[in-house]
Formats: C-alpha cells, sequence, structure tokens
C-alpha cells in the first residue's frame, strides 16, 4: 500500500491554522473586560479620608448627583471638617438635607473639569452660586482660602481636589 505524503503536511497546516485562529480570536477585549474608571461618588465612598463627607453625600441625598456631569470639586477631607470643628458627620446630618446640600454644591463648579495645571487666578461661581477665589501663593493654588493639599483626583466624570479647610459655609 502506498503512502499519501501530502495528507500529513495538510492536515498539520490546518490544525495549525486552527490553533492559531482560536488564539487571536479569543485574545480580542470584551467592553466589560474594561476597567471604568470611578465616579466622583465612588471615589468620596470609599476613601476613609472623606468619611465625614460621605455621611453628608448621603444626607443630602447628592450620592447619584456626582456620578454624572462634568464637574470640579473642591472636596474638604475629614482634617478640613475638624478644622471648621466638624469632627463627626452628626453635626451637619442634623440639620436638613437641603443645608447639607448646599454645603456639598458650594464647593463644587458645575460644567467644568479644571485640573490644577488649567487654575488661573479668577473668580468662578459655585454651583449655589456663590463666588470662589482662586488665588495663588507661591506655587500653592487656595479656593476663598483654603489651600488645595492634594490637586487631580481624577475620575470619570470629572476632577476633586483636596482642600485643607471649609472653602464656603
Amino acid at each position: 500500500m502506498k503512502k499519501n505524503r501530502f495528507v500529513g503536511p495538510y492536515v498539520a497546516f490546518f490544525l495549525l491554522a486552527v490553533l492559531s485562529s482560536g488564539v487571536i480570536i479569543s485574545c480580542k477585549e470584551k467592553n466589560e473586560d474594561i476597567v471604568k474608571r470611578k465616579t466622583i461618588t465612588e471615589v468620596i465612598m470609599e476613601n476613609e479620608r472623606f468619611s465625614i463627607l460621605k455621611d453628608i453625600m448621603i444626607h443630602a441625598e447628592m450620592t447619584d448627583a456626582l456620578r454624572t456631569g462634568e464637574i470640579t470639586f473642591f472636596a474638604p477631607d475629614n482634617s478640613a471638617f475638624g478644622k471648621a470643628n466638624i469632627f463627626a458627620s452628626s453635626v451637619i446630618t442634623g440639620l436638613p438635607a437641603d443645608s447639607a446640600r448646599k454645603l456639598i454644591n458650594n464647593h463644587i463648579i458645575g460644567k467644568k473639569r479644571l485640573e490644577y495645571k488649567d487654575l488661573l487666578v479668577a473668580k468662578e461661581k459655585s454651583l449655589t452660586g456663590k463666588e470662589l477665589s482662586l488665588t495663588k501663593t507661591d506655587s500653592i493654588f487656595a479656593v476663598n482660602k483654603a489651600d488645595i493639599i492634594l490637586p487631580d483626583i481624577s475620575a470619570a466624570n470629572g476632577v476633586i481636589h483636596i482642600i485643607d479647610s471649609l472653602a464656603v459655609r
């Protein structure tokens, strides 16, 4: 019986082609595999540095409001609240939700993503219409005399700059 010399190479080529295409197809990235950036709400909710702000946001029913829209948030951390003698969120959560909402909105510039490099000495309006005066001393920017101590925490819907005291009460 004669051996067919051409069948072996064709079978080997066919198997190699099938295996290669399987590897190529399996390497495609799916949308659900891509890690999505966190929203401003998620950054604040997951960081212990903002535990007081987190409780105030929950009380003010603002957790959904800070998930969308491009904003710049001058966020006071727990130390900033401490400078205002607010050592527990209960001081503010005892107030009406509208008052807590106003406190948070006083620290937000809406419809703008102002990274630190883009800040200018200027006056901006907060979401409540309060004036936020941006000043610069040496290389440090301040918002109504509250120094930006940690700039440019990027989020999917804006940027957070941590400030060392409340900018507007």
